[in-house]
């Protein structure tokens, strides 16, 4: 498979392409974004892409090695933003390689270093909460799961584990031949997701924080409120550069903030639009049932996905779920049981 690349600023940068369809994240067409900053005699990397089976011949590894072989400055950090595959693929691979020291967010290192610890309750309790109370609101038959965590998949395809070297947290410092670079916390996609800023040259790489739907995952792994919040904070922050984990990014103060402004304005249609629905319908309303009438036009990662027992568009189910929490929490939402069944209403 043949990337793109380019020189940035701070180095140079491979823009990650985002498959739409269910197969592309089997065979390689899901990667993220991959970064370099270079300082004085050292060098960081900002996500690792995506290492696939040897029949797909798709992964990006063998092309980052070709890159990095080049590079004068030893290779000192691998941050990882956040733990999910097409970031974390060819981490242990380049680790052993170049012998960097691997950085990620407290909360996602656990997944990191055992990717398939999301087959497990471990993943949920962690939160302090239950399996049963993360899939309550979801209707789910006997036997159903959402879909997200099927132990054969991540087994073959994503199980890539590496051990991490270093944690950092919100407005830490990693120093790189010199260069102050800036950790930010940035919720809401996942829990450690983060971003890292370069004040030298205005430049954040903020991740998937723009990646649409988000959330994808259930709560407490996905979080809207926390997201909004998140895209707050980096418009607060004035980037020149706005460097993504998927797409071709931006390039200038102004265009970095329509940008952002752009996935304010996703997220906040995504709820105006729950709400218009449930206020419509006057009567309780499924997770299930809403899919179609909040998410008609199909975006990425919105596909049919296997429960077990039928399918159900478990990506934009989850992201429609998260934001109905936090209408709730406004006030806004009231969630109802009848029969045995959970729906939600419209307080309006």
């Amino acid at each position: 498979m043949i990337f793109f690349w380019a020189e940035t600023p701070d180095g140079w940068g491979i823009p990650g392409t985002h498959g739409p369809w269910a197969e592309d994240e089997l065979d390689g067409y899901v990667q993220s974004g991959v970064y370099l900053i270079r300082g004085q005699g050292e060098n960081m990397l900002i996500d690792t892409g995506n290492w696939t089976l040897p029949e797909y011949n798709n992964g990006m590894g063998n092309f980052l090695v070709e890159l990095l072989d080049k590079e004068k400055n030893d290779l000192k950090y691998i941050v990882i933003t956040h733990f999910h595959y097409d970031h974390t693929g060819n981490a242990k691979m380049l680790k052993e390689r170049y012998g960097a020291m691997v950085v990620c967010h407290p909360a996602d290192k656990p997944i990191i270093e055992d990717p398939l610890i999301v087959t497990r309750e471990e993943n949920i309790t962690r939160f302090g909460m239950t399996p049963e109370e993360v899939v309550a609101d979801f209707n789910l038959a006997e036997g159903e799961s959402l879909g997200l965590s099927d132990p054969s998949i991540i087994e073959k395809y994503w199980n890539f584990p590496v051990e991490v070297d270093v944690e950092v947290e919100n407005e830490d410092i990693l120093d790189v031949g010199g260069l102050k670079i800036e950790v930010v916390h940035l919720p809401g996609h996942c829990p450690g997701h983060i971003g890292l800023w370069n004040a030298h040259t205005g430049s954040l790489y903020s991740g998937d924080l723009l990646h649409y739907p988000t959330p994808l995952g259930p709560y407490p792994i996905g979080d809207a409120k926390a997201h909004w919040q998140s895209i707050q904070r980096c418009l607060e922050i004035k980037p020149q550069l706005l460097l993504e984990g998927h797409g071709l990014s931006a390039y200038s103060e102004a265009s970095s903030r329509r940008r952002l402004l752009h996935m304010e304005q996703q997220q906040k249609d995504t709820r105006d639009r729950i709400q218009f629905v449930l206020a419509r319908e006057k009567k309780p309303v499924t997770t299930q049932e809403l899919v179609p009438e909040v998410m008609p036009v199909k975006s990425d990662l919105d596909y049919p996905v296997s429960t077990g027992i039928g399918e159900r568009r478990c990506y934009a189910e989850c992201c429609i779920h998260t934001h109905l929490l936090w209408l709730i929490e406004q006030g806004k939402v009231e969630r109802v049981v009848e029969d045995g069944r959970v729906g939600f209403t419209s307080t309006a």
